[in-house]
């Protein structure tokens, strides 16, 4: 190989070289460009993804602590609906226990416990039986005047038979002039007073009260001069002996709240 030769091919190897480093150089340049872009991107992605997971964590605290707020609220209603209640009952019990301390027959308290859809005028169950000195035939009263008898008699509950069945009868008396009747219960209509003579002086708005008359104290169902009714209506009828009187109860079929049995 010549010298002419040689400079040849080491001027062409330099060439290379520098063409190498020349086009290698900028494309390095560029995957630095891109690398660092790259690693920006990620960076700021994880930024981004870290800081949506502190912001739905955050949300989902909220949440819970939304649940828990609400959850002590409605325990908190509830709660003050069961306080309400007691209050409520405590002073029904009170002055369940002022009304029969002032009622002039011993007796014995009692609610309703059951009505049947088919007989709700006829009959009630009440929530004292035998246990408690309940006794059949006792008369069932209310502070406004009476409302029944006592039917049948369980161990811890008894059957009332109500003044508005048309089959219930009972003595009673007019209050005003003293004179004795029978009074026989319907519904929706008014009550009878039968058995009143024809020459009566009884008006309307005249007080009806139990009777008192009985064989003994064990058949009478009532005290005596106890509230039953007032007369609304007195008329003469040419196909009976008597006056037709009707009235009409103080205690009403749908008022009955709390009631008592004589004992």
């Amino acid at each position: 190989m010549s010298l002419k030769d040689f400079k040849s091919l080491a001027l062409s190897i330099l060439l290379i070289f520098f063409l190498a480093w020349f086009f290698f150089k900028p494309l390095s340049n560029i995957s630095s460009f891109f690398y660092n872009l790259s690693g920006k991107f990620a960076y700021q992605l994880g930024s981004e993804i870290s800081e949506g997971k502190e912001e739905v964590s955050s949300y989902l605290d909220s949440l819970e602590k939304i649940k828990e707020l609400q959850l002590d609220n409605k325990q908190l209603k509830l709660e003050n609906i069961k306080l309400k209640s007691y209050v409520k009952r405590h002073k029904f019990l009170e002055q369940g226990e002022i009304n029969q301390a002032a009622l002039v027959s011993p007796s014995i308290r009692a609610e309703i416990i059951a009505r049947s859809p088919n007989s709700w005028h006829k009959q009630i169950i009440i929530s004292k039986g035998a246990k408690d000195g309940v006794k059949l035939g006792k008369g069932v009263f209310t502070l406004n005047g009476i409302i029944g008898q006592i039917e049948k008699v369980n161990d811890h509950n008894s059957i009332v038979q109500l003044i508005y069945d048309n089959n219930f009868k009972i003595g009673a008396k007019i209050s005003r002039t003293g004179e004795y009747g029978v009074i026989s219960g319907a519904y929706p209509e008014s009550a009878s007073l039968e058995f009143i003579k024809i020459d009566s002086k009884i008006q309307a708005k005249d007080k009806i009260v139990t009777s008192g008359l009985c064989l003994d104290d064990d058949s009478c169902p009532y005290p005596s001069d106890y509230p039953i009714g007032e007369v609304t209506e007195v008329k003469k009828d040419p196909n009976i002996v008597g006056l037709v009187v009707k009235i009409d109860f103080y205690e009403k079929l749908n008022n009955i709240k709390e009631l008592y049995v004589v004992n």
